[in-house]
């Protein structure tokens, strides 16, 4: 079987702030096609108070430059504030692209992040 545009999930990019903890849900193909949102998504949080970010990679089917990107602007804005990212939950394929390229994920995250 071929796999089309039309099989492959698209990307998206969700950020809902429950409690005192923003969480970005990454699902589906994150390519550059995903660019846009995560612009949205980036202004959204830069426009809050600083705090620690959790990125939920459990529903991510294809991860590109572009979900790296993301990841790591985040990263660099929050660490001047002494706050940092939380990559939870990569599947199999986010977790290779993810160890390939130098990022890791802890296993010390806060409860409260993984809710």
């Amino acid at each position: 079987m071929l796999l089309t545009e039309d099989v492959l999930p698209a990307g998206q990019v969700r950020c809902t702030f429950d409690e005192d903890l923003p969480r970005v849900a990454l699902t589906g193909e994150v390519d550059m096609d995903t660019d846009p949102q995560f612009d949205a998504a980036y202004a959204e949080l830069a426009g809050r108070a600083p705090t620690h970010v959790v990125v939920d990679l459990a529903g991510v089917t294809f991860l590109s430059c572009s979900g790296l990107t993301f990841v790591a602007r985040l990263n660099l804005h929050l660490g001047r504030t002494g706050h940092r990212v939380w990559l939870v939950s990569p599947t199999r394929m986010a977790a290779r692209v993810l160890g390939l390229t130098g990022f890791t994920w802890d296993a010390d995250v806060p409860a409260a992040a993984l809710t």
